[in-house]
């Protein structure tokens, strides 16, 4: 029944905000300082327990102890002997981070990391004073107007026992896929489980889909429990090396292996942040939150730039690995950035250096033709030995990938060796007739016999670089493909026309025909032919219509004619699309919302999917 008109105590009920399976939430008006305020009541079937009842108090108590900015500030809560069950709060005028990420994204995942810092300051400062929140997840962050996130339903899950938390899952902590594995298992939950639902926070923020979800809650949490997800980085190429070892420490099994509470977590964030020129996060978020496609649009080329600037640090402290990973991302914003086709280019140079060297050490010391004179000569050429031949782990980056030659250089027949054949009896000699003498051979001059010059000069070999965004497998005038799908695929080839054509398991086979010419950059863009998803709508009357981006079909003529949406924009590298679509009937808005799609999707969406 609703409490709208009713008073509570000294608030007066103005309007429903909304409900879940734990209470319901309102917009009030405290009558004796004159302010809004927003009233939360729980159900009557928890605010008749007096257990529940005991457990409000005790939570309410600890949570007003906190006051930061990012935290929903609790200004009341219901006396024992009251009939109604009921927490006071400021009230926000703004949506949920869950209603926002409906709209918009918080790509790329740097603005993600830095919406994840803001949450991890105000949940540091609740740590600090021994106070769990238990159930973060978006619906529960809200984005006030002017831009700043609020944490908000601090310990309002412990209110519940285990047994109602798992049968009330759906309704009362929303997604089960934000749940950490030891409260899945009913286990006491300590910071180390609010660091885990940051983290699957952070990987949705940055790759537009959660690390662990299925087609029920069952299985969703059977896959916590396994703590299998997929790589990051895989799905969404701008999300770095860096940011993908704090996801993967947030999200780590056991509580033990994590983040020991949420200010371990801001602090890295924060060092994270600083490095690509983010230190300001408290000014950075509003002004993104604000405008967010003109705050893209200008931190592009400060993200390269910082990550530029890392690039030459590293390379200077002679650490190859770190600086391609990086100048790896720098491709990954900025496809055509010119200063990071000369650093790479200058990595493999320095790469062919040292693979000769140690080439040269082990060739020498194999033939025995190296002297050495003084230990220190012969340590200088291990070191110079081993420095060549280790080789950090580098995958799909351009100065570690195979260089291919199109059968240029075809390696040569293999020389077949027979086993030698059994030997002969041997017969004992005779002594000869007459001794046998020499014969010399015969030389008779040729006049017509011309000797003619060898020229040992290879065949000419051109050097190219292919760029495919978002990557794919490349082969070269129709011959076998790499072994790899790259972003960057290195070539030698005989001067002259080739032909390039260009595959990957999400995307269409597309060729292109290229003149490679001798002592010149031959740098190649390749576009990857990404498989549309087809996106259609069901459960709807026939005649309502369906709006997708600026498409829009009636519900009968979609059922035939899905819309064919492109994922991703052609050039980008992100392999995940978000799709927002509206149902409406004479004016009526009947259903909506988003679904993610990739490439080669055939998507159904329901009547009641949200």
């Amino acid at each position: 029944m609703s409490l709208v008109g009713r008073h509570i105590g000294r608030y007066r009920i103005l309007e429903q905000l909304g409900q879940g399976g734990m209470s319901v939430v309102y917009k009030g008006l405290d009558t004796a300082l004159d302010r809004e305020v927003a009233v939360k009541v729980l159900h009557p079937h928890l605010a008749g327990k007096e257990e529940s009842r005991k457990r409000l108090a005790r939570e309410a108590k600890a949570v007003a102890r906190l006051h930061h900015p990012n935290i929903l500030e609790v200004f009341d809560f219901a006396a024992a002997e009251a009939s109604d069950a009921y927490i006071v709060t400021e009230y926000i005028r703004g949506k949920t981070l869950r209603q926002w990420l409906a709209d918009e994204s918080l790509a790329p995942p740097e603005i993600a990391a830095m919406a994840v810092h803001e949450i991890a300051s105000a949940l540091a400062h609740a740590h600090e004073l021994g106070v769990i929140h238990r159930d973060l997840k978006p619906e529960n962050v809200m984005l006030r107007e002017d831009g700043v996130l609020k944490l908000m339903d601090f310990g309002i899950a412990k209110i519940l026992d285990r047994d109602e938390k798992m049968t009330m899952t759906g309704a009362l902590v929303g997604s089960p896929a934000h749940m950490a594995p030891e409260i899945v298992e009913g286990e006491e939950a300590g910071a180390e489980a609010d660091v885990f639902s940051l983290g699957t926070m952070l990987y949705l923020f940055s790759t537009g889909r959660l690390p662990f979800t299925a087609s029920n809650t069952t299985a969703t949490l059977r896959k916590i429990l396994e703590g299998v997800y997929d790589d990051p980085r895989q799905i969404v190429a701008t999300v770095s090396d860096e940011l993908a070892e704090i996801i993967a420490t947030c999200l780590m099994r056991q509580p033990k292996d994590r983040y020991a509470n949420a200010t371990k977590l801001r602090d890295v964030l924060a060092d994270y942040l600083r490095e690509v020129g983010l230190e300001r996060v408290h000014e950075e978020l509003p002004r993104f939150f604000s405008d967010p496609k003109l705050y893209r649009k200008e931190l592009t080329p400060r993200l390269t730039a910082a990550l530029l600037a890392r690039s030459e640090r590293l390379i200077a402290e002679k650490r190859p690995a770190r600086a391609l990973a990086s100048l790896n991302l720098v491709l990954a914003h900025d496809p055509s950035n010119q200063r990071t086709l000369q650093l790479l280019a200058k990595l493999k140079a320095h790469s062919a250096r040292k693979k000769r060297v140690a080439s040269s050490v082990r060739v020498a010391v194999a033939a025995g033709t190296v002297f050495i004179v003084g230990t220190s000569v012969w340590k200088g050429f291990e070191l110079a030995g081993r420095a060549a031949d280790y080789q950090e782990p580098l995958v799909r980056h351009p100065a570690d990938v195979p260089v291919l030659t199109a059968g240029l250089f075809p390696s040569p027949p293999q020389k077949v060796v027979e086993p030698p054949p059994p030997p002969l009896p041997v017969e004992p000699l005779k002594p000869p007739d007459r001794p046998v003498l020499p014969q010399r051979p015969i030389v008779r001059a040729n006049p017509q016999l011309q000797v003619l010059p060898v020229d040992p000069s290879p065949p000419a070999v051109a050097e190219a670089i292919v760029n495919i965004r978002p990557w794919g497998y490349l082969a070269v005038d129709k011959k076998e493909r790499s072994v790899d799908a790259n972003q960057v695929h290195r070539l030698k080839l005989a001067p002259g026309r080739h032909s390039l054509t260009v595959t990957c398991e999400l995307c269409d086979e597309k060729t292109i025909d290229v003149l490679v010419e001798a002592g010149k950059p031959n740098t190649f863009n390749v576009p990857a032919m990404l498989k549309p998803a087809m996106v259609s709508i069901s459960g709807y009357p026939e005649d309502a219509t369906v709006r997708i981006g600026s498409e829009t079909r009636l519900v009968r003529e979609q059922k035939d004619n899905a819309f064919r949406i492109k994922t991703p924009p052609e050039g980008s590298t992100a392999m995940r699309h978000m799709v927002t679509y509206e149902v409406t009937l004479n004016g009526e808005r009947l259903g909506g919302g988003t679904v993610v799609v990739k490439p080669g999707d055939a998507v159904v969406i329901g009547k009641d999917a949200r």
